[in-house]
């Protein structure tokens, strides 16, 4: 095995064994097969899967898992003339791809495949498919979107984008911009928020058809697009949970899975997971795990939950800051990091990185 792939030549060898030709493959125990398909490109994988009925078996019920996401590193725009790094953690495989239609683009964020980005400091927008290559322009924005997020893949109609930029920051206005496909102009309302810089902080998620946005200082408001109000919240704290002030900065990620939002803090040896209980409160509650047998992704603009992946993949937490071009790794069942143990940086460490998680296609032979 070389740079995370397995080589199946050297499975056929006969060179080597002069019984090797007697050997009958398909009695390997079930689970080192399968953790051996596993670890397999898709190509690979689908010229082992022709091998014989019990090696096509355990081919097919790998496939059938979900795929973790992919790590992807952007180049900021003032280092246009390096690659892009597309990082698979399941396989250890890292892809280099020249994308020079978004170089002079930054992320917003990521979802079902697909970049939400724009030009530095400015109001031009567009999503961006790494995977097909397809660049679908918005119109301008009459306000710079400090951050932004969409709810679904830009070829649906559902597809809604939302922004937010601080207009007074002496009066804690803020502008909330929205765009929905298919219509030609933004919609933009101004708010109060409780706190200064408030859109400075980017952690925005969509749950129930609604906008959570999370601030600096702890406070929290939610946006209804169907009726375009903004209602914000004072968040109540357990004891144990540190100082407001520090809630949203590095190593603390805002997630909602299965309708429950959570703040996982990550800044101490062992991460901390708060569950929002909006029925009693809107209080801060500690949890001692989310889920069992999910995988978290995270990272400053967009952090998402994952279930159903290859064992070897279950219960660990994959993390990255804004700039950082290492995912740190956390084991829930042996309670430990993994520091620096994946997606090595293919130049030196003087660039600086875009790092996002995005959605790889369910089918990636062609990609590959």
């Amino acid at each position: 095995m070389a740079d995370g792939r397995i080589n199946l030549d050297l499975v056929n060898n006969k060179g080597e064994d002069e019984n090797s030709e007697n050997k009958d493959w398909s009695i390997l125990l079930p689970e080192l097969l399968g953790l051996v398909m596993s670890r397999l490109i898709v190509k690979d994988n689908i010229c082992a899967s022709a091998v014989c009925k019990v090696w096509y078996k355990s081919s097919v019920s790998i496939h059938k898992k979900n795929r973790p996401l992919w790590f992807m590193k952007h180049p900021l725009s003032s280092n246009i003339n390096r690659p892009c790094e597309l990082f698979d953690p399941s396989q250890d495989m890292t892809y280099i791809m020249e994308f020079p239609e978004i170089a002079d683009m930054s992320i917003y964020y990521s979802k079902d495949g697909w970049l939400l980005m724009h030009k530095d400091h400015s109001s031009e927008m567009c999503f961006f498919n790494p995977f097909i290559r397809v660049l679908i322009s918005l119109p301008t924005c009459k306000s710079y979107n400090e951050c932004a997020i969409f709810t679904c893949a830009p070829t649906s109609d559902r597809c809604l984008v939302f922004g937010l930029t601080n207009i007074d920051f002496n009066n804690n206005i803020v502008a909330v911009n929205t765009f929905r496909v298919g219509e030609t102009e933004w919609k933009t309302s101004l708010f109060m928020s409780l706190e200064r810089f408030f859109a400075y902080y980017k952690k925005i998620i969509f749950s129930g058809g609604l906008f959570y946005c999370f601030g600096g200082l702890g406070s929290l408001a939610v946006f209804d697009p169907s009726k375009q109000t903004w209602n914000t919240h004072c968040l109540k704290y357990e004891e144990g949970f540190f100082a407001p002030s520090t809630a949203t900065w590095f190593g603390t990620y805002f997630i909602e899975t299965k309708g429950d939002i959570f703040l996982l803090k990550t800044l101490g040896k062992k991460p901390r997971v708060f569950r929002l209980n909006r029925d009693g409160g809107w209080i801060w509650e500690e949890k001692d795990t989310i889920g069992e047998g999910l995988t978290f992704f995270g990272a400053s603009r967009a952090s998402e939950f994952r279930s159903g992946l290859a064992d070897d993949m279950k219960n660990k937490l994959l993390l990255s800051d804004s700039h950082h071009p290492m995912i740190n790794t956390y084991l829930f069942g042996e309670g430990k990091y993994l520091l620096g143990t994946s997606c090595i940086p293919f130049w030196d460490g003087k660039t600086k990185f875009q790092t996002i998680w995005i959605e790889p296609p369910k089918q990636c032979l062609d990609f590959i």
